[in-house]
């Protein structure tokens, strides 16, 4: 059984691609706990859009998903496993700035 679940802040704001398989939005959790863990998060359709439009550094997220795995080699042509949260659904938990938006929003998904 592959399902992780994430309380953090994100570290950037959201960035959003359209690609041929669909919208991504992609952020970098801080991970609440000692010592901080950060982990990069990626959003697929309605969620990513959301994510992208709603989202910006600082605010304060729950992600549930799984644990997935893209290896590619880099430019030194040594190969790299670059670990990351595939988020089923991802919960805000503050208030967005500047905005009089209810506390708790949330935006859920299914994995493509």
């Amino acid at each position: 059984m592959n399902v992780l679940t994430l309380t953090g802040r994100l570290g950037n704001d959201p960035v959003r691609r359209d690609t041929t398989k669909g919208v991504v939005c992609e952020f970098r959790l801080a991970v609440d706990g000692r010592p901080r863990v950060w982990i990069t998060v990626e959003t697929w359709g309605h969620l990513a859009g959301t994510c992208a439009q709603h989202l910006h550094e600082g605010r304060r997220v729950a992600v549930s998903g799984a644990l997935a795995n893209r290896q590619y080699v880099n430019r030194s042509g040594e190969k790299v496993d670059a670990w990351y949260a595939k988020a089923r659904q991802v919960t805000f938990l503050d208030r967005p700035r500047d905005h009089d938006e209810p506390a708790t929003e949330a935006a859920e998904v299914g994995v493509q």
